[in-house]
């Protein structure tokens, strides 16, 4: 009898065994820690840097140098009044446009005068009662106090009764200046209040500036025939200006390169642009201009200095060696360092004082940096990208995954 052999049991699955998605996620973690160590050998791989030179050769040359120094401003009419009614009352007639052209004296608008009428009425009897007063006390022998104070009452009448008819003539406001009207800021039947004081020109009653400020102003007249720049230089260039240098002056509106001379350079600052100090410079433009307009931005060249007679070479072509200036002077096909003495910069070009003249040749060395890397470091970056990015999110394994990135083992 066969013996009964026992059942044979089920082998247990080890502790171990993985399925297949988490064996895909561990190649996944694997792929992604390999890609940073790779990439962090490609960032600290060192690479190398070339330079490359290139040298030309120039001639030290004499001429007449100036030194400039630009700026930007706006220009604006040299000649420029505000006008404003110097009595008060309402605008009976606005006799103006802006952009009207008018004569020193013409009527620009006026008020009603009415009560201004009766105040020089009352002017007058106040006056004749005074001067009666005067006789009575001359005829009746009066003291010497009295005589006085007659006397007295007499001028103030007659100062009242001119001041009366300063007010109606001031009732009828008029252009200070020839020129053309830039701006009107009343209306009929506005009223207006007197600034109280009398600056007039031609009896126009009126108050005139010469501010280019239009904000209070009930009427802006300019001369359009003068005009000036103004604008602003740093502390730097303070220095080096003064009254009645030459400018060349460029528009926005191209017109030809007009001229100009320094009117006056400001010592106490007046702002500041990026922290530093800047000073106000005002520049008259030459000569009569009619195609210029109040507002527009211009840029100005201030001749600072003229020189004639310079020795001078590219700056490019100076550097410092063992704490010398020195050049590097051609002779024929050798060259040879040589010592100089520089003076004044223009613009690319320093002046030399000694140690070259007029006809030598120096030598112009350009050198700039010409950066590659190792040749592993290109090959593995280029591995390493197409590694890494061959990883997809399938079922498989990913794409490339297996493979090292190229050039990871040099």
């Amino acid at each position: 009898m066969t013996p009964e052999l026992p059942e044979a049991k089920a082998v247990p699955r080890g502790r171990f065994h993985l399925s297949t998605r988490k064996w895909l996620l561990i190649g996944l973690a694997v792929v992604v820690l390999a890609g940073a160590g790779v990439g962090t050998w490609f960032l600290l791989t060192p690479r190398t840097t070339s330079t490359q030179s290139t040298s030309r050769t120039v001639q030290v040359t004499k001429a007449t140098q100036t030194l400039t120094v630009a700026l930007d401003g706006t220009l604006s009419p040299r000649k420029q009044s505000n006008v404003n009614f110097g009595v008060s009352g309402t605008v009976t007639r606005v006799l103006v446009k802006a952009g009207e052209k008018v004569t020193k004296g013409d009527k620009l608008a006026t008020i009603d005068d009415s009560d201004l009428e009766d105040a020089v009425a009352l002017a007058e009897a106040n006056l004749t009662t005074a001067k009666a007063n005067l006789s009575d006390v001359y005829d009746n022998d009066g003291s010497s106090a009295a005589i006085t104070s007659a006397k007295a009452q007499v001028s103030s009448a007659t100062a009242a009764l001119e001041s009366a008819e300063q007010d109606v003539e001031d009732a009828v406001l008029r252009s200070p200046i020839t020129g053309t009207v830039a701006s009107v800021d009343i209306e009929d039947g506005d009223s207006v209040t007197g600034s109280g004081s009398s600056s007039g020109s031609g009896g126009s009653g009126s108050n005139t500036s010469t501010s280019t400020s239009t904000s209070t102003a009930q009427f802006v007249v300019i001369s359009t025939a003068t005009w000036k720049l103004e604008g602003s230089v740093g502390s730097a260039d303070l220095s080096s200006l003064k009254a009645g240098q030459a400018v060349a002056i460029t528009t926005d509106a191209g017109t030809d390169v007009l001229k100009g001379t320094v009117a006056s350079v400001g010592i106490v600052a007046t702002s500041t642009s990026d922290g530093a100090a800047t000073f106000p410079v005002v520049i008259n433009v030459t000569g009569k201009q009619t195609d210029l307009y109040s507002g527009t931005t211009a840029s100005a060249v201030i001749t600072t200095g003229t020189y004639p007679d310079v020795l001078t070479v590219p700056t490019a072509a100076i550097r410092t060696e063992d704490a010398k200036t020195v050049v590097t002077k051609v002779t024929g096909t050798t060259t040879a360092t040589t010592e100089v003495e520089i003076g004044k910069v223009f613009g690319t070009t320093t002046e030399i004082k000694s140690g070259l003249a007029e006809g030598d040749s120096v030598q112009i060395t350009f050198t700039r940096p010409n950066t590659t890397t190792t040749a592993s470091s290109d090959e593995g970056a280029a591995g390493f990208g197409g590694g890494f990015g061959g990883i997809t999110d399938g079922g498989g394994p990913p794409a490339g995954g297996g493979a090292p990135p190229a050039g990871a083992g040099r």
